[in-house]
């Protein structure tokens, strides 16, 4: 029998706003599957966009804006609803206020609207998709740190920044920068690589091209709802290595299959 184990090197979660650096994901989470930075807070939940798109895939533009907004403010309110009983989980949320919320089903909108999914252009057009819902999570983050404040991780790089220059001239420009990019959530999209596959049936290999996907996201999750027992260990090799490709653009440092 052929066992396949997927090591998870070091990667890193990034952020929407350009003023907080991409940090070391060295530590797995399981409830959501993901890997990130020791001793930080998560808000996980899911979306499915084949849920918002019409019988021919056409997206249902409106409700899936609203369901973006909702998953937003419901993992906002829940970072004070939680009670986090380590220490450093409550500071990073309070600091951070992360957010992983996964937007799964690009394989089943592909099948659904009929496209080759080896097309470049399928690839366009799910990019064009994958582009306006992360800034619609961003919109939604800003709207809420002008609306309440922003996450306290952005006065702490502040503070770092201003050590290398303390002018009154130093300070007013960070402010104005701030004023200009804050977000009320460090991190707000996860994807995970399997989810370029329709769901619930074997993997079939053509959606492999899909991947760049995934470089939209600011975390990576590995959740897996597809069948992949027909595959065989070049099929492994060449899709851990295209993942890999993408996470190390990203700044991680890869996934490496290995075959026992």
């Amino acid at each position: 029998m052929l066992v396949m184990f997927l090591v998870v090197e070091p990667s890193v979660v990034t952020s929407p706003c350009p003023l907080l650096a991409a940090e070391k994901a060295d530590e797995f989470l399981p409830a959501a599957c993901m890997t990130v930075p020791k001793g930080s807070a998560w808000i996980a939940m899911q979306l499915n966009l084949s849920e918002y798109a019409k019988e021919n895939g056409d997206i249902l533009q409106d409700s899936l804006r609203k369901a973006l907004h909702v998953c937003v403010d419901n993992g906002d309110s829940l970072h004070d609803q939680t009670d986090w009983k380590e220490p450093l989980l409550k500071r990073d949320s309070w600091l951070n206020r992360r957010l992983a919320i996964a937007v799964r089903g690009w394989g089943d909108l592909v099948a659904l609207r009929g496209d080759d999914p080896k097309s470049l252009q399928t690839l366009r057009d799910m990019e064009a998709l994958a582009e306006w819902v992360c800034t619609t999570l961003h919109a939604r983050s800003r709207e809420l740190a002008a609306k309440n404040t922003w996450c306290p991780a952005l006065d702490e790089a502040g503070e770092r920044m201003l050590q290398h220059g303390s002018s009154s001239d130093w300070r007013r420009r960070w402010k104005q920068a701030v004023a200009s990019v804050a977000v009320r959530h460090r991190n707000l999209t996860s994807m995970s690589p399997w989810d370029i596959f329709p769901s619930h049936q074997p993997a079939d290999l053509r959606y492999v091209d899909l991947l760049p996907l995934t470089r939209f996201a600011d975390s990576l999750s590995f959740q897996r709802d597809v069948t992949i027992t027909h595959w065989q260990a070049s099929d492994f090799k060449s899709f851990y290595k295209h993942v890999g490709a993408i996470v190390r653009c990203n700044g991680g440092a890869g996934l490496i299959a290995k075959q026992v």
